[in-house]
């Protein structure tokens, strides 16, 4: 499983000075990923300039339908209305014996026969509708020319709902006109129309919100509206039918009598609340900003995580060793040139080396003062012949032993790996510290006479300035 930890990052090194571990492939490959985002940005604008600028969503609500906000937005909602009759695709305007009546006006208000054709204003909470028919004195039976046959009757119920845009930028929810067509028949029936309310929210960002306040615009930004979304019909037993006759006791001027086809209501206050709401939030250049910064960042981490575990790593390593070789100790690199790789396995640089020279080092220094400059000529001019890795060594070789085996330059990248490895470790950086410590203590440097800081180059630098 510790293979597979990917979050936890080994401590970060300075190494070299600024930019002496940058690479050819680095730069490409930061090409290749300005190309991509680039592109990606151009995808995104074209889509956000020719597609559409709302984002929607919906969900239905279901609550307390005691919710007096509720009940106050239903009771705002007026619609224009305007009812026709018809059979056979004929409209009954000169067929006196078929009457619509408003029910809230009847029988206590005048004007309660709707006239066809003629447009009237209701809430929806108070639609209710009646349709007669006119008997013949006390025969209540259809007379034959009204009488269908392979058909309905239809009350055609034109109203002024409402309807749903949710590009427009101006107000998701219009006004719009619907046709309802309900069915009845010779018997009497009782149908309810649904009127589901529809609450629209507009979503603003906080900046929305800011400017809207800064300018004293209003912050309501929801919309109410509405549509029948279902008929429930029902068929009286026989007491509806002759309610006009036994209840209203209704006639007309020559004594006709009345029965009733259809009672029509609208059913706008269910106990258990149910609405729909739609929500919406504007897309805005920064939200298409912010998405190609978000893709922009985590395909440049990607790219760097492939490009530190396939190449980074062994190149530094490498350069590392190459920089203490050939800078600290004065040794020239000879690149040899492999006839066979196989043959040439023997070449490796292991820590020994680097611990010898050290101590050689070391040693050289404190005797610097008594030594020649021709014997410093002598220690620089030492060489060592090695096969130095070339790109394609250092991309694959994690997976070049595993498929062709190991070549001097891959032994190579190989010990760079371990020498670093072995003295980059925090535990052996601070148990050489405490032995240095520990050495410092015993030393002559102890003695007060070595202890002035004006011995030091960066407190001489200090004291010029």
């Amino acid at each position: 499983m510790r293979r597979l930890d990917f979050i936890s990052k080994a401590p970060n090194f300075s190494i070299f000075k600024e930019g002496a571990n940058k690479t050819n492939l680095g730069g490409v490959l930061f090409m290749i990923y300005i190309i991509i985002i680039f592109l990606l940005a151009i995808v995104y604008f074209f889509d956000y300039f020719t597609n559409d600028k709302y984002q929607f969503n919906y969900s239905l609500v279901k609550g307390d339908g005691n919710n007096n906000t509720f009940l106050k937005n239903m009771e705002k909602i007026e619609l224009n209305y305007t009812v026709y009759l018809s059979v056979d695709q004929n409209i009954l305007f000169n067929n006196k014996n078929f009457i619509v009546i408003d029910l809230n006006k009847f029988p206590n208000e005048d004007g309660f026969i709707i006239n066809q054709d003629k447009p009237f204003i209701y809430s929806v909470k108070d639609l209710k509708l009646g349709v007669l028919y006119r008997c013949d004195g006390n025969n209540c039976t259809i007379r034959d020319k009204d009488k269908i046959k392979d058909t309905s009757y239809y009350l055609s119920l034109l109203y002024s709902g409402f309807s749903i845009n949710h590009q427009d930028p101006e107000k998701p929810i219009d006004r719009a006109l619907y046709h309802k067509e309900i069915q009845f028949l010779n018997n009497t029936n009782i149908v309810e129309l649904k009127w589901e309310v529809i609450e629209y929210e507009e979503e603003k960002s906080v900046f929305g919100k800011t400017f809207d306040k800064a300018m004293g615009n209003s912050n309501n930004n929801k919309y109410y509206g509405g549509d029948y979304t279902s008929i429930n019909t029902l068929v009286d037993d026989g007491h509806m039918k002759i309610f006009p006759q036994t209840f209203w006791k209704l006639k007309d001027p020559e004594g006709n009598d009345f029965i009733l086809l259809l009672l029509l209501q609208s059913m706008t206050t269910p106990v258990i609340e149910e609405y729909e709401r739609y929500t919406r939030k504007k897309v805005s250049v920064l939200d298409i900003l912010a998405n190609i910064a978000s893709l922009s960042s985590t395909a440049l981490n990607l790219m760097g995580l492939v490009y530190g575990i396939l190449y980074a790593e062994n190149y530094n390593n490498y350069k590392i060793i190459e920089n203490i070789l050939t800078k600290k100790m004065k040794v020239n690199i000879n690149n040899v040139k492999n006839k066979g790789d196989k043959e040439n396995v023997k070449i490796e640089l292991k820590g020994d080396l680097i611990e010898k020279n050290l101590i050689e080092n070391d040693i050289n220094e404190q005797d610097s003062d008594d030594s020649t400059e021709g014997e410093n000529e002598k220690m620089k001019s030492s060489s060592l012949n090695l096969s130095i890795p070339r790109f394609i060594d250092f991309l694959f070789h994690k997976f070049y032993a595993k498929c062709c085996g190991y070549s001097s330059r891959h032994i190579l990248i190989n010990s760079c790996n371990d020498i670093v490895a072995k003295y980059t470790t925090i535990e052996n950086i601070l148990y050489n510290q405490m032995k240095l410590e520990y050495l410092w203590k015993d030393y002559k440097w102890n003695n007060p006479q070595f202890q002035k800081g004006d011995k030091e180059e960066l407190f001489l630098d200090l004291k010029e300035k």
